[in-house]
């Protein structure tokens, strides 16, 4: 499964590890899909394999909830995270 996270964060810029239903993932969503024509979304919760991604990234990156967002393969956290480099303008630049 590290191998699946490892090659999944690196094939686009930027990459969600998400649930279809989670009200910050959705805002993470919304906010991120306006700046990018390339992003993947991996919805875990609907995923066979989505607790066995979830735990890589618990162990990996330290982070515990979703969504676990990656530009261009460097892990930046969360919605909120996302949201403050999206409002400094540091996002852009990382894009």
């Amino acid at each position: 499964m590290d191998a699946f996270v490892e090659k999944a964060i690196t094939e686009h810029k930027v990459v969600m590890f998400s649930w279809v239903s989670c009200p910050f993932c959705v805002r993470a969503k919304d906010a991120l899909e306006p700046l990018t024509d390339d992003m993947k979304i991996y919805y875990v919760d609907k995923m066979e394999e989505g607790e066995a991604i979830r735990k890589v990234i618990r162990q990996a990156y330290n982070h515990e909830t979703v969504p676990a967002i990656f530009i261009k393969g460097n892990f930046v956290g969360g919605c909120t995270e996302a949201l403050a480099l999206i409002d400094s303008g540091k996002l852009k630049e990382m894009l």
